[in-house]
């Protein structure tokens, strides 16, 4: 029976101080983190190709055989990656059909030569019978048409100075055709002269030439259009990268913007540069439109070759120093058990009035279409075996973490990030439980987080 008491006494009391331990609330653990200050870091992601800033197309306008290929700047024959300076000789094309279109340009300009010639000759003979028919025509018109000169022979001397002037006139015609002609054969000349300037072609700047396309002994026709044998990038030492950004994005992107970007060739290393220009016209690829993002940096070493792949970062938000919570302290929202007594009815109240506030700012920004930089959220601190309250302005989230500013936050704070009971079933579910409770004001929604890759993202952008 002694026993029995004691075990019934024991029972009661550990019972006893069950009751009383959930009546003060510690039954509830809580997943907490320290409050701590980082760099924070929101960016834009996309994908590009690394592209020459000044990608210059070296054509042939004359058609032939080439003869031999030019010489870089180290005595090398020019190749893929061969270094060239303006005016260096790129390639030589076979000039004997241009030679021979000169000279027959040269025999054209002698023949229109002689022909004026042989015109103004014709010129001084008609006038001298224009002259002898004046001459006639005066002496018959004295005479007049009688017994001494017949009607006929009359009027034959009136023909004969109309046809002598009319001859003098068909001859200077002749004289300014002859003209012409010598004028349009020294045109010739001068575009078969610069035809054989064009079997010679040199590097138009100084570069590296990124694609030759024809090797000695192939044949370069160009009737209709130019044909293209060298592609020559200006000064590797600064590249250009061309990212193809969603629209939904393209409005957090503006020149100057700071930029960084990596390659698979060199893994763990990061580049920088800066926003150039946004080209207007876009492309629409399943329904997604995206538009390309010209962004400038340096390549010193020229490590970083022309169409390379690259991960770009376009640096939306950066801070220093700053406080940041997990996103799963925003969600979190306790039960009215879960605060502390002594600021419940206090906390209650301003949540209301806080409340009331949000739904006016929300409203407001509905109605200009602009939302907020910054929001007003909600975390919660442990303090003993209770959480408090702490109002906080949040930025925009990468996804993870979110920075928050508050003149009551300080360093190695407990924040809660969850709450579970002693089964460890969750005391409370995180985003729903606090569409739920009215003790706790419902938060406005988070900006979507821009720290994903769009979808349409998929590859780099195609060359124009």
């Amino acid at each position: 029976m002694k026993i029995g008491i004691v075990v019934g006494v024991a029972a009661v009391g550990w019972w006893g101080w069950s009751m009383w331990k959930a009546e003060d609330g510690i039954q509830i653990q809580f997943k907490t983190s320290p409050l701590e200050k980082s760099d924070f870091r929101l960016t834009i992601d996309s994908t590009g190709t690394v592209e020459p800033t000044e990608l210059v197309e070296v054509s042939a306008q004359v058609t032939g055989i080439i003869l031999e290929l030019g010489k870089d700047v180290n005595g090398k024959t020019v190749d893929y990656a061969s270094e060239v300076k303006q005016g260096q000789l790129l390639a030589r094309i076979d000039d004997v059909v241009v030679k021979n279109d000169i000279k027959r340009a040269e025999a054209n300009i002698a023949q229109s030569k002689a022909n004026i010639a042989q015109c103004e000759a014709n010129i001084l003979q008609a006038e001298a019978q224009h002259r002898q028919a004046k001459r006639d025509r005066a002496r018959a018109e004295k005479l007049g048409p009688g017994d001494a000169l017949s009607q006929s022979s009359y009027d034959q001397y009136i023909s004969a100075e109309e046809v002598a002037n009319a001859a003098v006139a068909s001859s200077k015609a002749s004289l300014e055709q002859a003209k012409a002609s010598l004028l349009a054969a020294e045109a010739a000349l001068v575009i078969e002269k610069r035809n054989q300037e064009y079997t010679t072609i040199t590097s138009p700047v100084d570069g590296t030439v990124i694609t030759r396309l024809y090797n000695v002994g192939s044949t370069v026709v160009s009737n209709m259009s130019a044909t293209t044998m060298f592609y020559v990038a200006k000064d590797l030492s600064e590249i250009q990268v061309w990212a193809a950004v969603n629209e939904a994005d393209i409005a957090n992107i503006h020149p100057g913007q700071k930029v960084l970007f990596s390659v698979d060739a060199y893994p763990g290393r990061s580049f920088s540069g800066t926003v150039n220009k946004i080209r207007p016209n876009a492309t629409m690829t399943s329904n997604v439109v995206t538009y390309i993002v010209e962004v400038d940096a340096k390549n010193p070493n020229k490590i970083l070759r022309p169409y390379m792949t690259a991960d770009v970062n376009f640096i939306v938000q950066d801070l220093k120093d700053v406080f940041v919570v997990p996103n799963a302290a925003l969600r979190f929202s306790p039960t009215k058990e879960m605060i502390d007594p002594a600021i419940k009815d206090e906390f209650k109240k301003k949540s209301e009035e806080i409340y009331a506030k949000i739904q006016e700012d929300v409203a407001q920004a509905d109605g200009s279409g602009k939302e907020p930089e910054k929001e007003l959220s909600l975390i919660w601190e442990k303090k003993g075996n209770y959480v408090a309250p702490i109002w906080v302005m949040a930025g925009e989230t990468n996804g993870m973490v979110t920075p928050v500013e508050s003149k009551q936050l300080k360093e190695d704070m407990e924040i809660v990030l969850s709450a579970t009971g002693q089964d460890g079933s969750a005391a409370v579910e995180s985003d729903e439980s606090a569409t739920t409770n009215p003790f706790v004001p419902k938060m406005p929604p988070r900006r979507k987080n821009q720290n994903k890759k769009s979808s349409s993202n998929s590859g780099p952008p195609p060359r124009p």
